[in-house]
């Protein structure tokens, strides 16, 4: 019996995402124009982390929930969702004002699956998960997005 290991590890991007305090989905998959080092999301991975760096803060104290879902419409999950530790209050820049970060720990095995959205609004494209993010209430703010993998 062989082990067999990953071979590669990257990232995958979002860039500029308008973040309110009401969920909404955002591609994440190569963006070469604007992270040149980002590469689209293996169809068989071992997702890491997720990444978000907010600009344009507006809100005070606060917190970011975030999943990644296989389908544009946010209905089919692949990580823990609003009411099982997807959300984190967000850490202020050190050196910019209304600018902030939170880092999501996932180390979850991923499997692109055509048949995911079958009969749902949404779609689902190779190469591609979609971070499906809000803001506490109150919140708004711009976002890159960062999915971390290992395939």
């Amino acid at each position: 019996m062989s082990i067999r290991t990953w071979s590669k590890a990257g990232y995958s991007y979002s860039n500029n995402a308008a973040i309110t305090d009401a969920f909404s989905v955002h591609a994440v998959t190569a963006d070469t124009t604007n992270s040149t080092e980002s590469f689209s999301i293996p169809d068989i991975c071992n997702l890491q982390s997720v990444e978000v760096f907010f600009t344009g803060l507006s809100g005070a104290g606060l917190s970011c929930s975030i999943y990644l879902s296989r389908d544009s419409g946010g209905d089919v999950g692949v990580t823990p969702g609003s009411t099982s530790g997807s959300t984190q209050v967000i850490q202020a820049s050190n050196t910019t004002s209304n600018a902030g970060f939170c880092v999501f720990s996932i180390d979850t095995d991923y499997s692109f699956d055509t048949d995911a959205a079958s009969g749902l609004a949404g779609s689902v494209a190779s190469g591609t998960l979609y971070a499906v993010v809000k803001l506490s209430t109150g919140g708004s703010g711009t976002a890159d997005i960062r999915a971390n993998w290992r395939g």
